[in-house]
């Protein structure tokens, strides 16, 4: 009998399928649980793995950042700036500090924009959604993620002055070739041959200062770069149209015209023929090839010492000052348009007529009608009946007692210039603009400052106290604050009068940093400046129509006060041996405030100010000795050098004399 095997089915174990699926599904709701909130627990930090430069930053939080970032900045900034330099007989260095200090105002030249760096750092790799996040902070665990800063500001005007002043000996300028004329009846000319020149790359060193510190790294190795410049015109080119000479006298002088718009007085200058033969140069144009012309800086520097003193009118804004006692305007100006000469557009068409004598002998220019700017003035005389201005919106006050007399002189000249400012609604007020320009002319004295290893006179010392002041009236007036920044050191004109700490400041020095602040409300805002000599206390105030708004700030707070160390000194022969001339030391100090916008609702707007205050040693400019020689490139000059890098013979040390120490 054949036995028949049956193949049973096994029926499918649901249950089985289901508890391996809901195991599943609840260990990866688990997971992905916990990588949320792993992730979100780095929301307000910075993500794990990550390095700045050499240093590790993960997890820190912003006032870890901040406390870090701001004492990195006072490293790099007490270590300076190490310059290695060639000439051609030598390699050497020097060393410059990128800060400025004065007795009332301190900047730093290069600098890190702290807030700005924080913000980054803690919302590096924090885009996207909670997926995309995820996926970041895995990728950072994993690879250890290197960055850099991406907010380094650089004075750069400032610098590459320092850097000229040590380097500009070791420079030469490349010279065209030309002509010296001797006569003009006869003409009597000899052509000058060309050289070439040497000169350093400036911009170059400011890349690698801000390369270093986007690592955070002290600047030890900077290379300044030394190239050679050819000359534009040679011998040869002037030989070309050495005969075309003659002709660029035989038409005569220019004649300048001008009509003043307002007055319509016409004025002439006369472009003589030996001014054209003390200016006259060889350039080289696209469509012609060589020409004679004439020297830019020259021509221009005639123009403003001569010309532009009977062109250039500021512009007159109308203008209301009121008195506080019956709100109402006693004083009315007219507006005027402003005209300023176009230097470089006038040059050019100068210039041009010159060159055209190289090449036409029909057509010249005889002529030159000057190029002016027009300058609208801010509030214009129709504007003034309807300007808004009935009542006071705050006050702003600061005590300058102590100020020597080029402060108060200094203090006094930009009240003068705010005082009866119209600020159209929607417009920004730059304290910059309304003060400037800086300069004797200008109407301000100088004080002295420290430069490198120089204590030098500056303009317009004292504007941080008008900067200072017109921040917490434009606080108390509750206007947008756009644009402040505090000192980098505590100055005591600046403490808060509340209370006498520091945090309430705002430093101004042209071109920036500047404090601005912008006219957010419906109609024109009036700015009124007042000085009270007996009490010595400066009072800003702002006027306009209060749409029920309030603006107030709280008493600064000092987080922490740091102590400012020993006295550095720095020696320098660019002042008498054995001379001592010292800045004041300052202690620094991290602080804090709020300043408050309550509009007419209730509806509150909250603004922390933090402000950080480097701690500064006393800094002592020591003069030693020093020993000078003919250079060996030119013997008609100097090179001189401190007298400890000089090796002196022992005969050559008289008995009983002081011997400088190192």
């Amino acid at each position: 009998m054949e036995e028949i095997i049956k193949k049973v089915k096994t029926p499918f174990n649901w249950r089985r399928f289901w508890v391996i699926l809901i195991t599943t599904v609840v260990g990866i709701v688990v997971v992905f649980g916990i990588l949320v909130g792993y992730t979100y627990s780095y929301n307000k930090k910075v993500l794990p793995g990550v390095y700045l430069g050499k240093i590790p930053i993960a997890g820190m939080e912003a006032g870890e950042l901040r406390e870090f970032m701001d004492k990195m900045n006072d490293k790099l900034v007490d270590e300076g700036l190490t310059i290695n330099y060639k000439t051609v007989d030598k390699e050497d260095s020097f060393k410059i500090y990128p800060v400025l200090v004065s007795e009332s105002n301190s900047l730093e030249l290069v600098r890190i924009d702290v807030d700005a760096e924080v913000k980054y750092l803690i919302d590096y790799g924090k885009a996207g959604n909670v997926f995309s996040r995820i996926g970041s902070i895995l990728k950072a665990r994993l690879s250890y993620p290197n960055i850099t800063l991406h907010n380094i500001e650089i004075d750069e005007t400032r610098l590459l002055e320092m850097l000229g002043s040590e380097l500009s000996q070791y420079e030469t300028q490349p010279q065209d070739a030309g002509v010296e004329i001797s006569s003009i009846e006869p003409l009597q000319y000899e052509i000058t041959s060309s050289t070439d020149g040497v000169i350093y790359d400036y911009k170059s060193i400011l890349g690698q200062v801000v390369n270093s510190w986007e690592i955070l790294q002290v600047a030890e190795d900077l290379q300044m770069e030394q190239s050679f410049v050819e000359s534009k015109v040679k011998k040869e080119d002037v030989e070309k149209i050495e005969d075309r000479l003659g002709d660029i006298f035989d038409d005569g002088g220019l004649n300048l015209q001008y009509t003043d718009p307002h007055t319509r007085w016409e004025y002439e200058w006369w472009i003589s023929l030996e001014q054209i033969k003390t200016w006259l140069n060889v350039q080289p144009t696209v469509e012609n090839g060589f020409g004679f012309g004439l020297d830019d800086d020259e021509l221009i520097g005639y123009l403003k010492d001569t010309v532009a003193i009977k062109v250039n009118r500021e512009p007159r804004d109308a203008k209301f000052e009121f008195s506080e006692g019956d709100n109402k305007a006693n004083e009315f100006q007219g507006s005027r348009p402003g005209i300023a000469l176009d230097f470089e557009a006038t040059y050019d068409l100068i210039n041009q007529a010159i060159l055209e004598r190289t090449w036409h002998d029909e057509g010249i220019t005889k002529s030159i009608s000057l190029v002016t700017e027009r300058i609208e003035p801010n509030v214009k005389t129709g504007d003034v009946n309807d300007l808004g201005i009935t009542e006071l919106l705050g006050i702003g006050t600061s005590d300058f007692s102590g100020s020597p007399r080029n402060r108060r002189v200094n203090i006094q000249n930009a009240v003068d210039k705010l005082n009866g400012i119209l600020i159209p609604s929607g417009e920004q007020f730059s304290t910059i603009e309304f003060t400037k320009p800086f300069t004797i002319e200008g109407g301000y004295l100088a004080e002295l400052v420290i430069k490198g290893d120089e204590i030098k006179p500056e303009i317009g010392g004292g504007l941080c106290q008008i900067g200072t002041t017109l921040f917490r009236m434009a606080m108390n007036s509750a206007m947008d604050i756009t644009s402040r920044r505090n000192h980098s050191l505590v100055v005591s004109y600046y403490n808060d009068p509340t209370n006498g700490n520091p945090g309430t400041d705002a430093t101004v020095y042209d071109p920036a940093p500047d404090f601005r602040f912008k006219n957010d409300t419906k109609n024109y805002v009036l700015l009124q400046a007042q000085v009270d000599w007996d009490e010595q206390i400066l009072y800003f105030s702002l006027w306009g129509t209060n749409d029920g708004r309030k603006g107030y700030y709280s008493n600064p707070v000092v987080l922490e006060w740091i102590p400012y160390g020993e006295t550095k000194e720095i020696e320098t022969i660019k002042i008498d041996p054995g001379s001592r001339e010292c800045q004041h030391a300052y202690t620094g100090a991290n602080t804090t405030f709020t300043y408050t916008r309550e509009d007419a609702d209730g509806k509150k707007e909250e603004r922390v100010f933090e402000s950080h205050y480097r701690p500064l040693p006393q800094i002592c400019l020591v003069g030693v000795a020093k020993t000078c020689s003919p250079s060996p490139d030119n013997p008609d000059e100097e090179v001189c050098v401190p007298i400890s890098e000089v090796e002196i013979p022992v005969e050559e040390v008289v008995e009983g004399e002081e011997q400088i120490e190192e």
